[in-house]
């Protein structure tokens, strides 16, 4: 292991224990070579905490947070500390009365304190304004992210809980393959059967292999794009318990289909739309600020001397102070404000007909899920009856193969029959998850405990 995957180790596992404060205060065990065993809160937290994208966008948020104290900045005094020395090389000279009068001193130095700052500045303090729109704007962008961060993770990690429950099946399937292989075969020994439903059993057994390998190399795929989205090192070693079963068990009482708040409120692309047109709107006012006038303030305290000779430009140093205001009113600037204001009204109008727009294609968008939701729970309760009725169909077909009365091909279809019963119904529990997810995605408010 070289420097970078031991540093990329420990910071992992220090997200781990951030997780949630404390590790006591969620499920963190580690089993058989020191393998983490993940929750899912713990694999959202640890994907917020290391994702670039996540981390990227909540940079975003601080540099816009410094941009407004930039902006702020210009409402305070300014304070400068100047100086100049010059050498008169050829002083200028005027012809008064048939003489020639030299003006000025060959050496002059003066320094001081020059100070300004705004009194009345309408476009800055739009700006200011301007600048915290962006702010919220930027973090309306993080939280987006943070959802769909969120709401990526939680199908991962069901997709590899999914690839493990279906490995799970095809085992068990293959365990019951063998065992079948084993009667048929005591049977053909005692010439209870034939050697065609030896092979045929055989053929069963090495037929579920392929499936067993392939449903391997999916928990291996849905692992590492677990790992990927967590942003943790390939190398280090992380699992998932339970199953898709137990899910089922308490799903049903995550969501009431009828109680679903449809405003779209909470809606990430709409929250955005809304920040965008608040940001437009204050472009538009810092256009309009651009015709008013402005007044500041400003005073000065400066010593300056003056000698022919340079070493004595110092010795007689006279002070002086001002202080005074000044106004400045835009008249006239071309025709270029004229047309900025009206750009940046139509730009303000265009944002209006595209959230109304938005609004309805996410409606179509959130029923659509919401009948897939509906669609997976109808599913779900038929797969999990069918399963029941596979199985029963099993036990049938086995106890007339033991007494004779069923053949080998009565026995693989049934066990063939609850295999495909069991994984569809896999299936149809992790299509609803996911349905649910989307659900929760485009309501935009079910995992506030992650975002806030």
């Amino acid at each position: 292991m070289n420097k970078k995957q031991i540093f990329s180790t420990a910071l992992f596992a220090a997200s781990l224990l951030s997780a949630n404060g404390v590790m006591a205060q969620e499920r963190l065990t580690r089993g058989e070579g020191d393998t983490i065993h993940l929750t899912l809160d713990q694999a959202i937290r640890v994907a917020l905490d290391q994702n670039p994208t996540v981390v990227v966008d909540s940079m975003e948020v601080l540099r816009t947070n410094y941009v407004k104290k930039q902006t702020l900045a210009n409402l305070y005094p300014s304070v400068s500390f100047d100086g100049s020395l010059s050498h008169t090389i050829k002083k200028q000279t005027i012809s008064m009365m048939g003489q020639t009068i030299e003006m000025g001193s060959s050496n002059n130095v003066s320094f001081g304190f020059n100070a300004g700052m705004p009194l009345i500045n309408v476009p800055l303090w739009k700006s200011i304004k301007l600048t915290e729109e962006t702010i919220l704007q930027k973090r309306e962008e993080a939280r987006e992210t943070k959802i769909n961060m969120v709401s990526t993770i939680t199908e991962a990690y069901y997709a590899l809980l999914n690839a493990k429950d279906s490995y799970k099946v095809l085992l068990s399937s293959w365990d019951v393959a063998k065992e079948n292989l084993r009667i048929t075969r005591k049977r053909f020994e005692t010439g209870l059967t034939s050697e065609y439903d030896t092979i045929q059993a055989s053929v069963q057994v090495k037929s579920i292999e392929p499936s067993m390998i392939a449903a391997k190399r999916g928990i291996d795929l849905a692992t590492q794009q677990l790992k990927i989205l967590m942003g943790v090192p390939d190398n280090y070693p992380i699992t998932v318990d339970g199953s898709l079963a137990d899910y089922e068990a308490n799903m049903f009482n995550d969501i009431q289909l009828s109680d679903l708040d449809t405003t779209l409120n909470d809606n990430p692309a709409m929250r955005q739309i809304d920040a965008a047109t608040r940001l437009l709107k204050r472009q538009l006012e810092v256009t309009k600020a651009q015709w008013y006038p402005t007044l500041s303030l400003s005073a000065m305290y400066n010593w300056i001397g003056m000698s022919e000779d340079l070493g004595d430009v110092t010795s007689d140093m006279k002070p002086y102070s001002t202080v005074g205001v000044s106004l400045s009113f835009p008249l006239f600037k071309g025709l270029g404000r004229y047309y900025k204001q009206k750009e940046a009204e139509v730009q303000y109008n265009e944002m209006k007909f595209t959230r109304e727009d938005t609004k309805r294609q996410l409606k179509l968008g959130l029923q659509s899920s919401i009948n897939n939701l509906g669609v997976a729970i109808e599913t779900i309760n038929s797969t999990k009856a069918n399963v029941a009725s596979a199985q029963k169909g099993l036990e049938i077909s086995q106890k007339r193969y033991e007494v004779g009365a069923g053949t080998t091909l009565e026995l693989t279809s049934s066990q063939n029959a609850l295999t495909s019963a069991r994984l569809r119904y896999l299936q149809a529990i992790y299509d609803y998850i996911v349905a649910k997810d989307q659900v929760d995605k485009m309501l935009g408010n079910a995992y506030n405990q992650f975002i806030q």
